[in-house]
């Protein structure tokens, strides 16, 4: 059981590994640029020690010992200086281009999967975003995509440019001095062991520290979201101890893998510096008896100081590539996620819609076993003005949800012109109805480009028609800067009542054959609530409509209102027959009837002001 588990494991990081390697493959003119910066680079930094050895025992230890004149000695030093200076230059200049393009290499990497990681979250279903939380999505497509993106830019190269390394100038040293290289090598294992002990160690807690951190975010994001909430309710001190409790979870967590690495870490420099010390021990005899020269001596102790960097490096890169991986399968996770909501190979471009929806024994559950709708059946002819009414949680948001197949219905068909929801192009679909949802969303875009948002290609006047219908332009014009003004994130610099007006002229500038209005005009006051409904008297002719509204004149005026209790249709059918059943419309009507008995008895006046205004 354990080598199953352990096994499934190994392939997903492979896995994983495998699907970097595509995205690196798209790029990979750019990374053999680097490479072979890094191949030269490599070989060239080798040269040098090679040069102060001849410097050395060519030129300095001759002078000092009398064998050499002094003029000629300089010439040779200043030519041997030269040449380290010369090959400096050459290993700076191709360390810039390989930093350079294995910059770009890696941000051109991680920018396709940011990119097919965004497409993906375009395409997944309501269902998804009812399952994750916000902050947990935003960890995994910024901190975790940034967690790839300095592997392949640093890291992985490193890797290979410490391998090489590592092989040349083990050969060097070893064509040097064979038996003070052998001396070194039982270090070497050691060094690999305690690497390996750190990876083993710290890579189930890098996937912990992920994962919390994007606890962490989602709590910061929800209380960011809603502060006014928390402000509204005083409850700062509870906040506060959510945020640190998990705060507090990260911060262990992090500490445990601080406390591993500062173990291991000095450990690895504790074998370095006894590899030094081996050196200077075995090459000082070596010296004294003269069968090592002095530069070979300092050449010697250069390679192994060029070595320490790439032995160091291998600890970092053991516990950068599992925090990779673990970054990697959060990221393909979102990828890889099916939507519940997809269309047939042979699905149909649905013609221009007259507006005609069916619901045939529609029941809905968004939880097995928890079923929200059932046996819905009813019949919108075109034209015609749905009301929904009932309690909280009786079904009414759930029906226009499944109309432009948010969702999918768990049994039963939804049709519009006798096409099933199914058989269609989601787009050409949803492209004809026009949605204004309870909770309004705007961009933080100007107020034009957030009313042409569903029609990209409108022209500035159906804008402005579009904004006058809904009652909007006359706010929108008194703007200083008019429709070129911008609404900070979420709209928050404009009203309930301003936004929602907005959201209207939004669907109603798609010139949608269904509109769908979930108690779209909640957030209004009573005399913007009355502007809105006598637009939409006009607007609503000739299309299906369906409206979740607590206002008593739009329900009174539908052409069918459907009752609904527990997700069950308990009653149907116009205001007058409801009213003269005495059954659950008529309790709900008389409710509200009696909150809004001042406004509903003060429209016919206004309305009749209106005509005379007109007339006049």
């Amino acid at each position: 059981m354990v080598r199953t588990i352990a096994s499934k494991k190994v392939s997903t990081r492979m896995g994983t590994l495998a699907r970097i390697c595509r995205y690196i493959s798209k790029n990979w003119p750019l990374f053999l640029v680097s490479a072979v910066c890094m191949l030269v680079s490599i070989i060239v930094s080798v040269q040098i020690p090679l040069l102060t050895r001849a410097a050395i025992d060519n030129v300095i230890a001759p002078l000092a010992e009398g064998n050499l004149d002094i003029e000629p000695g300089k010439s040779m030093l200043l030519v041997l200086m030269l040449e380290i200076i010369g090959l400096t230059v050459v290993v700076g200049l191709f360390s810039f281009i390989r930093r350079y393009a294995n910059t770009y290499f890696s941000q051109k990497v991680v920018y396709d999967i940011r990119n097919d990681v965004f497409a993906s979250l375009q395409n997944q279903s309501f269902a998804f975003y009812d399952k994750t939380h916000t902050g947990q999505l935003l960890s995994k497509v910024t901190t975790d995509m940034d967690r790839i993106r300095r592997f392949l830019g640093f890291q992985l190269t490193f890797l290979m440019s410490s391998i090489l390394l590592l092989v040349v100038a083990l050969y060097t040293m070893f064509s040097i001095n064979t038996m003070l290289t052998l001396f070194l090598l039982p270090i070497m294992p050691c060094i690999f062991a305690t690497f390996y002990s750190f990876g083993k160690k710290i890579r189930p807690l890098f996937t912990q520290i992920r994962e919390q951190y994007g606890s962490l975010t989602s709590v910061l994001h929800e209380d960011i979201a809603g502060i006014r909430v928390v402000r509204a309710f005083a409850q700062e001190d509870f906040e506060r101890k959510k945020f640190a409790s998990k705060n507090d979870k990260y911060f262990q967590t992090t500490l445990a893998s601080a406390k591993i690495r500062a173990f291991h870490i000095p450990l690895v420099g504790f074998l370095i510096g006894l590899g030094t010390i081996i050196i200077f021990w075995y090459g000082g005899f070596e010296v004294i008896t003269g069968t090592l020269t002095i530069g070979d001596l300092v050449a010697f102790n250069a390679f192994l100081a060029m070595l320490v960097m790439p032995m160091r490096f291998f600890g970092m890169f053991i516990s950068g590539y599992h925090l990779t991986m673990a970054a990697g399968d959060r990221i393909f996770q979102v990828m890889d996620a099916e939507a519940e909501i997809t269309e047939k190979s042979d699905a149909l471009t649905i013609p221009k819609l007259k507006g005609h929806v069916k619901f045939e024994k529609v029941s809905f559950s968004y939880q097995k076993g928890k079923p929200i709708l059932d046996n819905i059946t009813f019949d919108a002819k075109p034209g015609e003005t749905v009301a929904l009414l009932g309690a909280t949680g009786s079904g009414k948001s759930t029906i226009i949800r499944l109309i432009p197949r948010f969702y999918d219905v768990s049994s039963g068909k939804i049709t519009i012109d006798d096409y099933d929801v199914r058989d269609v192009k989601l787009k050409s679909l949803r492209k004809q109805i026009g949605i204004v949802a309870q909770e309004t969303f705007l961009f933080s875009m100007t107020i034009k480009e957030n009313i042409a948002y569903g029609k990209p290609e409108a022209k500035m006047d159906e804008i402005v028609a579009a904004a006058k219908a809904a009652r909007a332009h006359e706010f929108i014009s008194s703007l200083p800067r008019g429709y070129d003004s911008r609404v900070g994130e979420r709209g928050v610099t404009l009203s309930g009542g301003q936004r929602q007006r907005i959201a209207i002229a939004r669907a109603l500038l798609m010139n949608p054959r269904i509109l769908v209005l979930d108690d779209s005009t909640s957030s209004v006051d009573v005399e913007t609530e009355y502007e809105i409904q006598q637009a939409l008297q006009v607007l609503l002719k000739n299309r299906t409509a369906f409206m979740i509204t607590q206002r008593v004149s739009t329900i009174r005026n539908a052409d069918k209102i459907i009752v609904l209790e527990e997700g069950e249709i308990v009653e149907e059918g116009t205001h007058e027959t409801l009213i003269a059943k005495k059954g659950a419309y008529y309790q709900i009507y008389e409710t509200l009837y009696e909150t809004q008995k001042p406004i509903v008895e003060a429209e016919p006046e206004r309305a009749s002001s209106e005509q005379e205004e007109t007339k006049q």
